[in-house]
């Protein structure tokens, strides 16, 4: 999760501080380099949404499903649904986050009670991606500037004015993002078997081309419907998840790159330290020392 696992990295604010008690916390993540995480779950009594300015990260839901986000898109967390930051390191990213807050508190500023509720319940049942539109992106960019605005410490009531209303913009905006997909929350089912192959086979290494055949769907199709349905290619997400698999190996045991490289198939450790690198953002060998730091 970006929120509440970078609070002590990243400064961030309360909503209730400011009068809109609908919104837990809020804030920005910015890391010029890959920054080593806990690799535990987070979830929350409401929902979580984070907005991907500029890199890209990627999430891992309770079934190993992941969530990759780009620069220029954002995801939406359902409340009570536990996700964590994949490989356990953050990318080099820039991103805005909000935390909503959960059940039993004070009646919002931001949206009418019936609108929140409406909001919150639109939700799919697990983390969707969506394109972050250009007034959205923009309200996102004057608001860091607005809560690094000196006068937030006076408790400036027009500063506090500016940044409700541009929360009040990020808010709306995703809310009609997700009712424009509110007829797409589930998955197709070529996309369904796909992943449960996918998911079911740790080692598995699979033909694009030849499981479309054998679902009885052209690669074309599959492709398409994957990109737009789970945010990559089926490719791209089939070389994630045997990445993520290598980094549990790495730390857990203490075999060789090399061994670990071949016994997931790629060949060379050569090979696999660039395909690791682009994923990871470091070589396997940095990955583990990182690892290995961070636990002790």
């Amino acid at each position: 999760m970006l929120g509440s696992q970078i609070i002590d990295l990243n400064r961030s604010i309360a909503g209730a501080d400011i009068g809109v008690p609908e919104i837990r916390t809020f804030g920005f993540a910015s890391f010029q380099q890959a920054v080593p995480t806990t690799d535990s779950w987070s979830s929350h009594r409401g929902p979580e949404l984070v907005f991907m300015l500029e890199g890209e990260a990627c999430w891992e839901l309770e079934d190993e499903l992941l969530v990759p986000v780009s620069g220029g898109q954002f995801v939406l967390f359902p409340a009570e649904k536990a996700h964590r930051i994949v490989n356990g390191l953050y990318p080099p990213s820039q991103s805005f986050w909000m935390v909503m807050a959960g059940p039993g508190h004070a009646p919002p500023a931001l949206l009418t009670a019936d609108g929140l509720r409406d909001f919150q319940n639109y939700l799919g049942k697990r983390g969707l991606t969506h394109d972050i539109e250009p007034n959205c992106q923009t309200a996102i960019r004057e608001l860091a500037e607005l809560i690094d605005d000196p006068r937030i410490y006076t408790g400036s009531a027009l500063l506090i004015a500016e940044i409700r209303a541009k929360l009040h913009v990020v808010l709306i905006e995703a809310w009609k993002a997700q009712d424009k997909r509110l007829g797409e929350r589930h998955n197709s089912e070529v996309v369904e078997e796909f992943l449960q192959l996918l998911h079911g086979d740790p080692y598995a290494e699979l033909n694009i081309g030849d499981v479309a055949g054998e679902l009885g769907y052209s690669r074309g199709y599959l492709h398409d419907r994957f990109r737009k349905e789970v945010g990559m290619s089926p490719s791209d997400y089939a070389q994630r998840l045997r990445i993520k698999r290598c980094c549990q190996r790495l730390t857990a045991t203490e075999e060789s790159v090399t061994d670990i490289a071949i016994e997931f198939g790629f060949g060379s450790s050569q090979y696999f330290s660039r395909v690791f690198r682009k994923y990871v953002g470091t070589t396997p060998s940095e990955y583990r020392s990182q690892m290995l730091i961070r636990e002790h």
